[in-house]
């Protein structure tokens, strides 16, 4: 091949690359985000970090926060969850580490002796304001514990209490992953998923007459709404 042809062909070749757009770069995982698995079981949301001071409220960064399951469940109203929110703050509080409470854990001990022992008395009240609601759920406290503390579905709820079978389902391929047959678990009977959300409605009723008390002392910052 003539030189004159050669460079031509490599000028080419050369252009052609020079053409073909850049490879995207990796996205980078983040660490502290919620893991496939996690995000398959519950609905996490990325939230400030507020810190109280003397000030005032402080927004010190972000962290992904588990959202309750109630919060997009179907016909719920703002009071029956206002009622839901105090009764997963009082249970928030009083599944506070131990550990953590009998210690300032934050940078170069920030909190000092008084931190700690708020946390410490923050524990106990939620521990106490939790067994106040609870004594007035009556034997729906369980159903209201799995829906509302657990985050179990209904059908999860159902097959927790009566048991489940298995089922073959048909999951539709997107793009070019082809169709393909996968076994899930479900009630063993339609009807147990209904007295699962039955009890969880007639419980909630129960649950808004138990906190109405706590909702009336506003502003009260372990019941506030978020």
């Amino acid at each position: 091949m003539p030189k004159s042809e050669t460079i031509a062909a490599l000028a080419a070749q050369t252009k052609r690359r020079a053409s073909r757009p850049a490879s995207p770069k990796p996205v980078k995982a983040d660490p502290f985000a919620p893991t496939p698995e996690q995000r398959e079981h519950a609905v996490y949301v990325e939230q400030d970090i507020v810190d109280v001071k003397a000030k005032g409220r402080v927004t010190i960064g972000k962290a992904f926060r588990k959202q309750p399951r109630f919060e997009t469940m179907e016909g719920i109203g703002t009071e029956q969850l206002k009622a839901l929110r105090c009764y997963r703050a009082a249970f928030d509080a009083s599944e506070m580490s131990e550990t953590k409470c009998a210690l300032d854990v934050r940078p170069r001990g920030a909190a000092g002796s008084h931190g700690a022992i708020s946390a410490i008395e923050a524990r106990a009240f939620g521990a106490s304001t939790l067994r106040g609601i609870e004594c007035q759920l009556g034997a729906l406290v369980h159903t209201l514990r799995d829906v509302a503390l657990m985050d179990l579905t209904f059908s999860e709820a159902a097959m927790k209490r009566f048991g489940s079978r298995e089922q073959d389902w048909i999951e539709v391929g997107k793009g070019k992953r082809k169709p393909r047959s996968i076994v899930k678990l479900v009630p063993k009977s339609g009807t147990h998923r209904q007295i699962i959300r039955n009890e969880f409605f007639t419980g909630l009723g129960l649950l808004m007459e138990a906190v109405e008390p706590l909702l009336a002392k506003r502003p009260n910052r372990r019941h506030r709404d978020p």
